[in-house]
């Protein structure tokens, strides 16, 4: 008997599962509020490290 250390899946089918359930419930609104909320987080991380980078070198230019 051995372990399995991934799944052939590229998520755990189940976490997702419940993940998109817990969302639902905590929110009470359709996938489309998900998503929506999913891509902001995606989008921000990227320029939060942008304005960062900008802030740290100063508003000098290259």
């Amino acid at each position: 008997m051995g372990i399995r250390a991934h799944h052939s899946e590229p998520t755990d089918s189940e976490l997702l599962e419940w993940l998109v359930h817990a969302l639902d419930s905590i929110l009470g609104q359709g996938p489309v509020v998900i998503v929506t909320v999913i891509a902001l987080v995606v989008i921000a991380i990227p320029l939060a490290i942008a304005v960062l980078a900008l802030r740290r070198r100063g508003g000098r230019q290259a």
